[in-house]
């Protein structure tokens, strides 16, 4: 058969199968059959990685606060210091602690998390077929694309946070409130702030959207109710909780002390915040969330107005990241720019007698454009080999061995790597060996065990290492019980081993 046959033979069995995908039942299945693959496949590369040991801190003081939680304590955690709630008033993690009474904690945590960003996909391609009436294809293509997205799979394997939940609801909430579903609307609307209290500002700014969209009644009660969220949770609810004396606005304190006089100093230096926003770093990072849609929010920016102002604070902030930047931040780009992606698709198509009909050629370089910043960006990426991730290597059988020679009631000071497991006890902390030798030591607390993971030290020599044994040992009364593999566990008051 000549090319333009086979040509002729994959359009009609792509029209076929589209006739059979383009109906009413097909909407209410399809998008949950993409949510449960797409969970299935995030599920398994962020168990694989704890099954790894690569998670780090983060993960650990949310197990812990889930730990306290259940123990019927104030979730104030000896990893951070703080109060879980105090900072941004993540009130959705309290349900989430009582499951986890029941299931392994950081195991759960992941999986929800992982269920989660992929339940995103429901809303979304809801959107797009009842709200931007985009056929089956050209809404499949964003679900794919969303899927290989690099921000949410960073988001995905950067340990557990909150945030992360809100994705689904933001999508939904977009959803709800252009369809007239004013009761579905409010209830996303309140998922969303339970996930982080600052998040309010995005829920103003969509409620300004409204407003200006004729809706005015629901967009002023929904400016309102943002407003009123932020002001509880930042001016009433952290100044009780917070026992640091840390400020909320700690990460742009170059602009104010409290959130007011954070919002007077970016207003009254617009260039200084310009010039923090557009940053190099944060340039590559805008980049790598606008590409792998083809840059379509652009041709409809009216629905990711509302998240600007938020946005921008969260690129001015200073804020400390780890190897995965901090991706939780993205949270209202990822939810807001699909929005306006679905609607910059429907732009780009023409109207056919009852859909939008986007050209195939579009899809084809959405798609690969989507692979392509995936294998080139995102974490999961086939060149980091994720197939591979669970397997253990002499350093993992090393760390577990040395996590069950400590007693669940012991204090203990840990390496990163190690502190998921070793979270579950009032008193857990971290060993700083990030830096420096004196970092670390300055660090030690009084601690009955400390383990100490070579490979969590990025630049020490060996003469390093062993003045940090030595010291230990003769300044901290330590005895090591345990070495492996780079992995040394040490005991104050246990007999040396035999």
């Amino acid at each position: 058969m000549s090319p333009p046959g086979w040509r002729r033979e994959i359009e009609y069995r792509l029209l076929r199968w589209q006739a059979l995908l383009d109906t009413r039942s097909a909407d209410r299945v399809l998008p949950w059959f993409y949510a449960a693959v797409i969970a299935v496949a995030l599920g398994a590369l962020s168990l694989a990685r704890y099954r790894s040991l690569e998670n780090g801190v983060e993960l650990g003081r949310y197990v812990q606060g889930a730990w306290l939680l259940a123990e019927g304590q104030e979730p104030v955690t000896s990893l951070s210091g703080e109060h879980l709630f105090s900072s941004q008033t993540p009130l959705i993690f309290w349900p989430i602690s009582i499951l986890t009474r029941y299931v392994p904690t950081a195991p759960t945590l992941l999986i929800i998390q992982a269920i989660a960003l992929a339940v995103a996909v429901v809303p979304l391609y809801i959107l797009a077929r009842q709200v931007a009436n985009l056929r089956v294809g050209a809404s499949s293509a964003l679900v794919l694309v969303y899927a290989l997205y690099p921000a949410v799979h960073d988001l995905n394997l950067a340990d557990f946070h909150p945030e992360a939940l809100a994705i689904a609801p933001m999508i939904g909430m977009a959803l709800a409130s252009l369809s007239g579903h004013w009761w579905r609307y409010w209830t996303f609307m309140l998922a969303v702030l339970m996930c982080r209290a600052d998040f309010g500002v995005a829920v103003a700014g969509w409620g300004i959207f409204l407003t200006l969209r004729s809706e005015r009644r629901q967009g002023l009660l929904t400016v309102s109710a943002g407003i009123a969220w932020i002001v509880a949770a930042l001016g009433f609810v952290h100044p009780a909780l917070d026992e640091t004396g840390v400020s909320v606005v700690a990460s742009l304190e170059e602009y104010g002390d409290t959130p007011f006089g954070v919002l007077w100093g970016m207003l009254s230096s617009p260039f200084t915040v310009l010039g923090d926003v557009f940053s190099r770093g944060n340039f590559t990072d805008l980049a790598v969330l606008f590409a792998p849609l083809l840059f379509l929010p652009l041709v409809a920016m009216r629905y990711f107005l509302p998240i600007v102002p938020l946005w921008f604070v969260y690129l001015a902030a200073d804020v400390d990241e780890g190897p995965f930047g901090a991706p939780h931040l993205s949270v209202p780009a990822i939810a807001f720019l699909f929005v306006a992606a679905t609607f910059g698709l429907a732009k780009a198509g023409t109207l056919g007698v009852e859909r939008i009909t986007v050209n195939r050629r579009i899809l084809g370089a959405l798609m690969v454009t989507a692979l392509v910043f995936f294998a080139r960006d995102a974490f999961a990426t086939p060149y980091n080999e994720p197939w591979n991730w669970s397997a253990r290597d002499s350093a993992d059988q090393a760390r577990r061995a040395a996590v069950e020679l400590v007693p669940d009631d012991a204090a203990v000071q840990a390496s990163p790597f190690a502190l998921p497991l070793l979270a579950e006890r009032t008193e857990a902390y971290v060993l700083d060996t990030a830096t420096t030798v004196i970092a670390a030591e300055r660090s030690l607390t009084d601690s009955t065990y400390v383990l100490f993971d070579e490979s969590a030290t990025d630049n020490w020599s060996s003469i390093w290492v062993d003045n940090f044994h030595r010291n230990l040992v003769q300044q901290g009364r330590y005895t090591p019980i345990y070495h492996a593999a780079g992995i040394t566990l040490y005991c104050r008051g246990c007999p040396v081993p035999a």
